[in-house]
Parts: structure tokens; C-alpha cells; sequence
């Protein structure tokens, strides 16, 4: 079986499981233990193998849900507290961010995909005391500065002198 996963996955937990005896690289999640499991090159800190009779007592589901604050669906609870064995925890991250394809090894199979679910919070209604009124209307445009005036002045003065100067140079010419 072949799963890929998209460059754009962000958040979401795959859980894979095995009732066979995992190799020594496997549980190490050396590279070679990794490519054996799924013929992909993944980032070990982001696959958790977890032998599910070392949790003592506590379920799959309970596990992922305090250790990686996902909250499975009624559905999604039965199925992987069904898992007897081992499973297999593959983080998006573990892509790097590229597109992958997991091939998956005899024996291993796809449970479920974890995926985070979305948080709205409403908002706080907003007092409404500032909206009531008569807004005044303003000037679209800005008073002129002295500046402005000046520049003005100074502009006007500078075209009677050219003026001037044209006309003096047209009758002395």
C-alpha cells in the first residue's frame, strides 16, 4: 500500500500499525530502520514507535491525546485503541516539507490520520456607545500652509521678473 503525503501537510499525526516483531533499526528509528518501515527517507524526531505494551494500562488514544494534544473522534478511538502491537506515530514534520510517498511494509498498516481540530473562539461584542452620533463633515482638503503660501508668493514674483526681463530685452533689442 502506498500513502503520499502532500508538501503542504501541517499538523496531522498518521498512525500506522504491526503485530510483527520490529527490527532493532526499526525501534531505534535509525534511517535504515525507517526506509525498511516505509521505503522513505523521513526525520526519525518526528516518528514515534510505541510498543503499546509498554503503556501500561493506558490507552493509544489517551496517549496521543495528552502527549500530542489531539483529541480523537469516537471512530477514530476504537480503531486505535485496537492496536495490539506496535504503532507507528508519523508526524507531518517528518517530510521536511516535500512531498512524500510512504510505501508501507508487509505487515504494516494505515489506521487513521489525526488531524488538529480548529479552535474558534468568539469574539467579545464591542460596546456600542462609540457608534452613536453625528460624525461632522470635514474639508477634503488641508488648510495651506505658510510654507505653501510663501512658495506661492516667491513663484508668482519669479515669473513678473522673467516677464519683466523678456520685455526689457524685446525693446532694447
Amino acid at each position: 500500500m502506498k500513502l503520499t503525503i502532500p508538501a503542504d501537510d501541517y499538523g496531522q499525526i498518521r498512525v500506522f500499525a504491526t503485530d510483527a516483531d520490529l527490527p532493532a533499526d526499526v525501534i531505534e528509528k535509525t534511517p535504515r530502520g525507517l526506509e525498511y518501515l516505509f521505503e522513505a527517507d523521513l526525520n526519525p524526531d518526528f516518528v514515534d514507535i510505541v510498543p503499546i505494551k509498554e503503556l501500561n494500562g493506558m490507552s493509544l488514544s489517551s496517549y496521543i491525546a495528552t502527549g500530542y494534544d489531539m483529541a480523537p473522534d469516537p471512530v477514530d478511538k476504537a480503531a486505535v485503541d485496537a492496536i495490539t502491537g506496535h504503532a507507528i506515530l508519523v508526524l507531518s514534520r517528518a517530510t521536511g516539507g516535500i512531498k512524500t510517498t510512504l510505501t508501507l511494509a508487509d505487515g504494516l498498516r494505515h489506521v487513521t490520520t489525526f488531524s488538529p481540530t480548529a479552535r474558534i473562539v468568539p469574539s467579545e461584542k464591542l460596546p456600542d456607545a462609540a457608534a452613536k452620533g453625528i460624525l461632522e463633515p470635514t474639508s477634503t482638503k488641508p488648510p495651506k500652509s505658510n510654507a505653501r503660501m510663501s512658495g506661492m508668493v516667491a513663484m508668482y514674483a519669479l515669473l513678473a521678473m522673467f516677464a519683466l526681463v523678456g520685455l526689457m530685452i524685446w525693446v532694447g533689442g
